[in-house]
């Protein structure tokens, strides 16, 4: 069973706590890996789950070898658990997103599998101006219409969000052509 909150009360941000120069440094490394348009939320058809409301592109990394994990993403986590996290979650997968024009985001929740699922994502794109878009979005309700925005985060290179996935939430695409908005992902389970 789906289990979907509003709560937005524990939701963390944190802001300037990334160098420019290591951002610079994520956003030009996430451009090497091979991105996969199937990035798929709200997964609905049978058998594959293939089909669902929007497509994002992706990439993904095995976090238990921990060759396959780029160093400054394992950094990166490391830095933030010791400091922010403070060692109360378990690192489940690692995710790079990334949309383009026109791929809006539709509401969706990541936590559907369980409870104590918890999403880490960082902004990583280098150079971002406010009239190109790109918000975070806290919505009421999973779906593609008829929602209402419970919290509106403009998009910040370096910005850190740490919300429940059963939050339904959406990101918004840049509103200009010839821009990636881009974040990394880190899934997360709450330690009992």
């Amino acid at each position: 069973m789906v289990k979907v909150t509003t709560d937005i009360s524990n939701v963390k941000i944190w802001e300037d706590s990334l160098d420019d120069r290591f951002l610079l440094d994520l956003d030009e490394e996430s451009n090497i890996y091979p991105w996969k348009l199937n990035n798929i939320a709200n997964r609905y058809s049978f058998p594959y789950g293939s089909k669902g409301t929007h497509l994002l592109w992706g990439a993904g990394f095995d976090h238990t070898k921990k060759e396959e994990v780029p160093k400054n993403f394992k950094e990166l986590y490391n830095f933030l658990n010791k400091n922010f996290l403070k060692n109360k979650y378990t690192l489940t997968a690692i995710q790079l997103n990334a949309q383009s024009q026109g791929q809006e985001g539709t509401a969706h929740i990541d936590g559907m599998y369980g409870d104590n699922k918890y999403t880490l994502m960082v902004f990583i794109n280098y150079k971002w101006e406010k009239e190109w878009g790109g918000e975070f979005q806290f919505v009421d309700t999973i779906g593609n219409t008829d929602f209402n925005i419970l919290k509106s985060i403009d998009y910040k290179p370096g910005k850190v969000i740490l919300f429940n996935g059963n939050i339904p939430h959406r990101g918004l695409s840049p509103n200009v052509p010839y821009v990636v908005r881009k974040s990394l992902v880190y899934r997360l389970e709450k330690n009992s």
